[in-house]
C-alpha cells in the first residue's frame, strides 16, 4: 500500500501542469547573492516575455526572502521559481490568474575546476525563437541530454539546435577561442542565456568576443573552450571528442570570476 498525498491548490499550478513559468538558480557566498543584478533582470525579463505579472512588491518580497536565506545559511544555492499561477482546466489564460513563486535552498556544490571532456550530443534542441534565452520550467530536453550523457564516456556535451547550430552545453554556456577571436553562440533560436554569459558579454571581460552563428564543422579550429554556469563558475574543456585543447583560463576572466564570485 502507498499513501497518496493530494494538495488541490498545488496540483492546479500551471507550472506543474504545463511548465508555465521560469526560474533562476543563485549562488550565495558569505551571505552575498552572487550576480544578483543579472538574476533579477532575468526574472523581470522572463516574466515580461511570458506575460506573467511581476510587480515591484512581489520582486521585493522575493529579494527579501533570498537575503533572509543568505543570513540563515551563509553559503549555498537558492532557486527562485515563478509560475503564472493556478488554473483548473485548459491552457487558456484567465485574467484573474495570480503568479505563484517558490524559494528553495540547498548546499553549494563542492568546487571542481577539473577540465572536462565533451562531445557533440545526438539529442538536439527544438528551435522556438519566442522562448530562446529563457530559463523556462520546460527542461525535458536537458533531462534527455543527461540520459544520453549517462551512457557516454564524456563529462558534458556540446548541444546543437534541430537545424545544427551550436547552442550551449547541457547546463551552461559555451565560449571558445578560434582564429584569433573568442566566440560564444547566439541564443536566438533556442537555449538559455545564462547570467554568467550575460555578465561576461556586458562587462567586456573577454577581448575581441564575437557572438556568432556556428555549426559543428566551425569548431575544427578551436584551440580553447570553457563552459560557464552561475553556480559552478567557469569549467575549462580539455578535449572535444578526441581532440585535446588548451585548458588555460584567460587572466581577465579569472580575475572577473575571483572578484564576482569571491
Amino acid at each position: 500500500m502507498f499513501d497518496t498525498l493530494y494538495d488541490a491548490d498545488k496540483g492546479f499550478d500551471r507550472g506543474l501542469q504545463f511548465g508555465d513559468g521560469h526560474f533562476t538558480t543563485i549562488l550565495f557566498k558569505h551571505k552575498q547573492l552572487q550576480l544578483w543584478p543579472y538574476h533579477k533582470q532575468r526574472l523581470i525579463g522572463a516574466s515580461e516575455r511570458l506575460g506573467i505579472p511581476l510587480d515591484d512588491r512581489l520582486l521585493k518580497a522575493i529579494e527579501n526572502s533570498l537575503l533572509a536565506a543568505c543570513r540563515e545559511q551563509v553559503t549555498g544555492v537558492a532557486k527562485i521559481i515563478i509560475t503564472r499561477g493556478n488554473s483548473r482546466q485548459g491552457y487558456r489564460l484567465l485574467p484573474d490568474c495570480q503568479p505563484n513563486w517558490y524559494l528553495t535552498t540547498s548546499a553549494a556544490p563542492q568546487p571542481n575546476k577539473s577540465p572536462v571532456k565533451v562531445a557533440v550530443a545526438d539529442t538536439r534542441l527544438g528551435e522556438q525563437p519566442l522562448l530562446a534565452g529563457l530559463k523556462t520550467l520546460n527542461r525535458l530536453e536537458q533531462v534527455l541530454l543527461h540520459k544520453e550523457l549517462s551512457t557516454s564516456n564524456f563529462d558534458d556535451f556540446i548541444v546543437c539546435s534541430s537545424n545544427g547550430y551550436v547552442t550551449e552545453a547541457i547546463q551552461g554556456n559555451l565560449f571558445w577561442y578560434a582564429d584569433g577571436y573568442w566566440c560564444t553562440p547566439k541564443i536566438d533560436r533556442c537555449g538559455v542565456a545564462g547570467v554568467m554569459r550575460e555578465a561576461i558579454i556586458e562587462q567586456g571581460v573577454l577581448p575581441a568576443l564575437k557572438v556568432v552563428e556556428a555549426k559543428v564543422p566551425d569548431l575544427c579550429s578551436v584551440s580553447s573552450m570553457f563552459i560557464t554556469n552561475s553556480v559552478k563558475g567557469v569549467i575549462p574543456v580539455s578535449q572535444i571528442h578526441d581532440k585535446v585543447i588548451n585548458t588555460q583560463i584567460p587572466a581577465d576572466l579569472k580575475t572577473f570570476i575571483d572578484e564576482t564570485c569571491a
